[in-house]
């Protein structure tokens, strides 16, 4: 058993292997450790993406009913899905971190002993900007390309709302 509880199967080296060559025994996790991080990566992604379908048809129906075509109701689009935005990447930032301290993953690089960090590096990765400061080690590698996949389609979406928004606006001519 390793440190944190994790299984581990220990391969050793081939038996036709040369025996002046000394081998050193190395690691790799059990299945049922990378099946956990699927499993934490795919409800992650579902509970974001049900997350963010919720806030926008809330955040269209509320617009359209109480707020004219125009700069109003764009800049509500707008701030709504930025809100719904911040939410879904800090569940992101809550399965990063549960995956930290159930020993799936980790971070390194910069100062990643906070929930702070975790976070930050959940908005980086989310907005695809990828800065590199703060690196996902271990399972937690999975999670984060989830996390960019389901960032990049979940701002689309927000962007799609935008448009609409505008496109009743400009229809109207009203540009106010």
């Amino acid at each position: 058993r390793h440190d944190n509880g994790v299984r581990l199967r220990t391969i050793l080296p081939p038996s036709n292997a040369d025996p002046n060559i000394q081998w050193q025994r190395f690691r790799r996790p059990h299945g049922s450790v990378m099946t956990g991080s699927i499993l934490v990566g795919i409800l992650t992604f579902c509970l974001a993406s049900t997350v963010h379908y919720f806030a926008l048809t809330r955040l269209y129906g509320v617009i359209t009913a109480r707020l004219n075509p125009g700069y109003r109701s764009m800049l509500a689009g707008i701030c709504g899905a930025g809100a719904a935005h911040l939410l879904e990447a800090m569940i992101y930032a809550l399965s990063f971190a549960v995956m930290d301290a159930t020993g799936l993953g980790g971070f390194k690089g910069g100062d990643s002993d906070g929930f702070m960090d975790i976070f930050y590096f959940s908005l980086v990765n989310y907005t695809s900007l990828g800065l590199g400061d703060i690196y996902p080690t271990g399972h937690s590698r999975f999670l984060a390309g989830l996390e960019s996949l389901n960032g990049f389609l979940l701002i689309s979406c927000s962007a799609s709302l935008v448009f609409v928004l505008m496109h009743k606006s400009f229809k109207q001519g009203d540009t106010k």
